[in-house]
């Protein structure tokens, strides 16, 4: 055995490597519902937790404490909102907006004319200039309102899209921010209240942040295993590129052999394509489809940046799935949104949004599996049913 295979062998055997290990064997509400990484869940959350209405028993303590805590914060841009200004909302009446004009929430202190944009980052990259259009968005929509944008990442990353020229000002605010303000008032919460934001912060300090506890676990055994600890680091792109291929084995295996294929298991042809990407560390892309379709009618099963599941025609096709398209109610059919020359088959009109499964597809889970692959399923029903 060399002397990198002890080294890790050792770490991998220590008592620290032990305990932080245990930490992923925890009890997680978020990850047991596949929904760690969903942006969509976790803007409901903040939604939910910042209406004094709901029945948590925070009252007011959450939004002033989230509203006071933008006063810590440096804009990127534009003029800071006056500490006097967040002070003086405090247990205002408010309304609690989501996906105003697509911005994830929108918190309006109507007495105040103050207005607390959230556009809310988990994995996933920016939208073509989307904060500098939010910018704009509230900047026409309020236009006689003091106003912020709050861009919530993870680790508190700057945004690409912003407009330093706007008068609307973005702040950087972390997960972990969110972390202790909860924290902070969780104490006032009912118990059933309680024991929800208890889970909610253990799942942002495991997954997202890393307590401090895990970080000084990190420490010791960084401490104690330095070139195991590099060794290790070294190979975690490999190790991730080889999960997300393993997975896409995974899903080819399961869509010959799973129960909700059978009917169709004579009839399907799969392509299979996986790339290194260095925008994406691994591109992956099924094309499936069944052997009666029209040409170039497939579904796309996908990992780039996001993991996500839709059905189309390519533009030098149109005409061959013209009549199923009719049938489905879609012709003219719409362009796959950052896709060139597809086009979506479907009666859904919404999959630029519902084709997503995952945000960060290097992250998949099993759950996000089945969540994929019962997507493609559905696809595949829809098609096969309206060409009968």
């Amino acid at each position: 055995m060399s002397k990198k295979s002890e080294d890790i062998e050792r770490l991998f055997l220590s008592e620290d490597f032990s305990q932080i290990a245990s930490y992923s064997a925890n009890f997680d509400l978020f990850k047991v519902m596949g929904v760690r990484s969903k942006e969509l869940v976790h803007s409901n959350i903040l939604a939910a937790l910042l209406k004094p209405t709901y029945p948590h028993g925070l009252n007011h303590s959450f939004l002033n404490t989230f509203t006071q805590g933008i006063a810590k914060l440096d804009p990127l841009n534009g003029k800071a909102l006056a500490l006097s200004v967040l002070v003086s909302v405090t247990d205002q009446n408010v309304r609690v907006f989501r996906e105003l004009e697509n911005i994830d929430l929108v918190i309006e202190y109507p007495s105040s004319k103050l207005v607390i944009a959230i556009e809310n980052k988990i994995w996933a990259k920016e939208q073509n200039l989307q904060i500098s259009r939010y910018q704009e968005i509230l900047s026409t929509r309020y236009p006689e309102h003091k106003i912020a944008l709050i861009y919530l990442t993870t680790n508190g990353r700057r945004p690409e899209t912003l407009n330093l020229e706007s008068s609307v000002p973005v702040y950087c605010m972390s997960y972990a921010q969110i972390s202790k303000q909860l924290n902070f008032v969780k104490p006032q919460a009912n118990e059933s209240a309680k024991n929800f934001i208890h889970q909610f912060v253990s799942h942002i300090e495991g997954y997202m942040t890393g307590s401090s506890e895990v970080k000084e676990l990190c420490w010791q055994i960084f401490n104690k295993h330095e070139d195991a600890y590099k060794q290790m680091v070294d190979t975690y792109e490999y190790c991730l590129r080889r999960k997300v291929e393993d997975s896409f084995s995974e899903i080819v295996s399961r869509i010959k052999s799973d129960a909700a294929f059978a009917k169709f298991s004579s009839e399907i042809e799969i392509i299979s394509t996986i790339e290194d990407s260095n925008k994406h560390l691994v591109a992956c892309d099924l094309d499936v489809r069944l052997k009666s379709w029209p040409e170039g009618l497939q579904v796309k099963l996908y990992k780039h940046i996001w993991l996500g599941v839709f059905p189309y025609v390519t533009g030098q096709h149109l005409e061959s799935a013209k009549k199923v398209s009719e049938q489905l109610g879609c012709y003219p059919n719409q362009n796959v949104k950052s896709w060139d020359n597809k086009y979506y088959v479907s009666a859904n009109r919404n999959l630029d949004k519902e084709r997503k499964v995952a945000s960060n597809g290097n992250m998949l889970s099993p759950e996000d599996i089945n969540v994929a692959l019962n997507k493609l399923s559905a696809h595949i029903e829809e098609i096969s049913n309206a060409l009968k």
